[in-house]
């Protein structure tokens, strides 16, 4: 799988994830659901982020 479809898949995952969870929120938001609604809104914004760690430099950890 090249760069592009990987970066692709998971920030349609993140967006998958992010309106799931933001669903489920508002479905509850009478029980005090807005911790999960937070939640869903941040996996939908850190899905227009570029995941670099293993793309760029590869999977590589430093060395203390």
């Amino acid at each position: 799988m090249n760069d592009r479809k990987l970066v692709l898949f998971s920030s349609i995952l993140r967006w998958v994830l992010g309106v799931i969870f933001l669903g489920v929120g508002i479905a509850y938001v009478k029980d005090g659901s807005w911790p999960v609604m937070v939640f869903g809104v941040a996996f939908i914004v850190s899905g227009f982020f570029r995941p670099r760690r293993c793309l760029d430099d590869g999977c590589d950890l430093p060395k203390p």
